[in-house]
């Protein structure tokens, strides 16, 4: 498993090549805790900058600046894929990742949109990270949510279950 910890989450801890790349600010708040762990469950090459997919801290999977982070584990995962695009879609360029979002082009798209089916995959396919890594308590949360039929339309609280928050901070990547 990739994993990495949080060493900053604000825009102003971005460089400025990257701020200027993005709709980020110096400003912009992720919803990313300094100090804390989190698994890794794709990278990708975006406007020539490297993102990671990481659960954030309201469980919900966002690409986030690599520059946020620093290695704990930077082993690639065995079961992960390549793919390249040639699209271009939202400027994502190459994938490294779970099977779903390999071998499906719009599951990137559909997850960041909390359609049902994408959620479906990204458990299934991360479904180790119920029984290892930084984010068992969020996917274990994110499988109940599932499994009883709620809708992902907001992200749950701090606390794994809560009523949710509108404000989600901005798209990081």
């Amino acid at each position: 498993m990739m994993k990495v910890v949080c060493i900053g989450n604000r825009g102003s801890d971005l460089p400025e090549s990257v701020l200027s790349l993005t709709a980020n600010s110096e400003s912009t708040k992720f919803q990313l805790t300094v100090g804390s762990a989190y698994a890794v469950y794709a990278m990708a090459i975006r406007r020539g900058n490297l993102g990671l997919l990481v659960l954030n801290d309201y469980a919900r999977p966002i690409w986030s600046h690599v520059e946020l982070f620093e290695f704990i584990d930077a082993a690639l995962p065995s079961d992960w894929s390549f793919t390249t695009l040639e699209e271009e879609v939202f400027g994502i360029r190459a994938l490294w990742g779970y099977r779903s979002l390999i071998q499906n082009h719009s599951h990137n798209d559909d997850l960041m949109e909390r359609k049902r089916s994408a959620w479906k995959d990204f458990l299934v396919d991360n479904e180790w990270a119920t029984r290892e890594g930084p984010d068992q308590d969020k996917m274990r949360m994110l499988n109940e949510m599932f499994q009883s039929g709620r809708r992902f339309l907001r992200a749950p609280d701090r606390k794994y279950g809560g009523h949710g928050r509108k404000s989600l901070g901005s798209d990081p990547t």
